[in-house]
């Protein structure tokens, strides 16, 4: 039995109310031909400098930050995302902020400039977009929609294009209508149809949309099989109980008690050199376990697992979440990106 598809679009909506950046007008639709793209991004990032490992370590910190300030204020809902999807996009925009903004946004993100340089950040990511986009299990990418009145300076097109793999797209945000239909028309067309009608509104102030959607579609490396999911009890929140079905296995597992967190935890992988880990906390532990968790804790499991014989138990569910990000985004430190204090003057 093939896993879930999981789904994560990322969104943010640049509306324009106190400033008009000059600069020379770019009209889009006339890019560089793609064999000349793809040779820019083969020298940006295919070297041999593995930047991609420098900046994973931050953002599993990202990852378990927002984390954390998602479930102290989401009660009772499934919380889903995607951390890459988030803090690729965000990289994107810092390289159009300047000063207090642009330092927010790496802070945010849990870079710190003391340890890691702004260009090995984007180099990073540039690998990490250039591994993953299109490949067998997964697709990616990120898309700037313009408005076509918008004065855009050239060098940041150029860098989210040979940097960020990503496409950009002049259009009548006027027409928000029109708009809307354009932008939805692009990331159902890019999903294979598995994302839809993702943009529901416009503010009639928005400028500019940035874009990052992720697909991953893998079968597990032990399959369940269909014959052996059954329907059974599931024990959410407090003393509800649901009815769902359970995808059955019984196999060796890699497997650590972490008596410290409570928890147990198991290894669940993919076909591919993807893995699922499952944390199951006692009854009762389940914020605790979520306000402790920091990215150390990854490592301290991934010495200790051990294979054991486990009859693995997992529901089949879906989950449609949607959130605005931006409280969250505030409570890490990127305050200037979202109010009028935002010098974006970069782009």
């Amino acid at each position: 039995m093939k896993a879930t598809i999981y789904l994560s679009l990322f969104l943010i909506g640049l509306q324009f109310h106190y400033y008009h950046f000059t600069g020379p007008h770019v009209v889009q639709g006339s890019y560089p031909n793609t064999q000349q793209r793809q040779s820019t991004l083969d020298q940006e990032c295919n070297t041999e400098d593995n930047f991609w490992h420098k900046i994973i370590p931050y953002n599993a910190d990202f990852a378990f930050r927002l984390y954390k300030e998602m479930s102290s204020t989401i009660e009772d809902k499934n919380i889903l995302f995607s951390p890459i999807s988030i803090s690729s996009a965000l990289a994107m925009l810092s390289l159009g902020a300047k000063s207090e903004t642009q330092s927010q946004i790496y802070e945010g993100l849990a870079f710190n400039l003391s340890e890691i340089e702004q260009n090995e950040i984007h180099k990073g990511f540039c690998q990490l977009m250039y591994r993953h986009t299109d490949t067998t299990h997964v697709k990616t990418g990120s898309a700037l929609f313009l408005d076509k009145t918008l004065e855009v300076l050239p060098t940041f097109l150029e860098d989210i294009r040979n940097l960020y793999h990503a496409e950009d797209f002049s259009i009548d945000f006027l027409n928000t209508r029109g708009a809307k239909q354009h932008i939805n028309d692009y990331i159902e067309n890019k999903t294979n149809g598995a994302i839809i009608n993702a943009v529901k509104y416009l503010s009639k102030n928005t400028r500019m949309l940035l874009v990052n959607y992720i697909l991953y579609k893998g079968e597990w490396e032990r399959r369940f099989l269909p014959d052996l999911t059954l329907e059974e009890d599931f024990f959410a929140y407090g003393n509800t109980t649901v009815k769902l079905n359970m995808m059955l296995n019984t196999a060796s597992y890699k497997f650590v008690r972490d008596e410290e967190l409570f928890c147990s935890v198991v290894e669940v992988p993919f076909s591919d050199v993807a893995v699922a880990l499952f944390i199951l906390p006692e009854q009762g532990k389940l914020k605790d376990l979520e306000s402790s968790l920091v990215k150390e804790d990854l490592d301290k499991w991934r010495t200790s697992f051990q294979y054991k014989d486990l009859k693995l138990s997992i529901p089949k569910f879906s989950a449609y979440p949607s959130y605005d990000v931006k409280r969250f985004l505030q409570r890490l430190g990127m305050r200037n990106a979202f109010n009028q204090h935002a010098d974006l003057s970069g782009i």
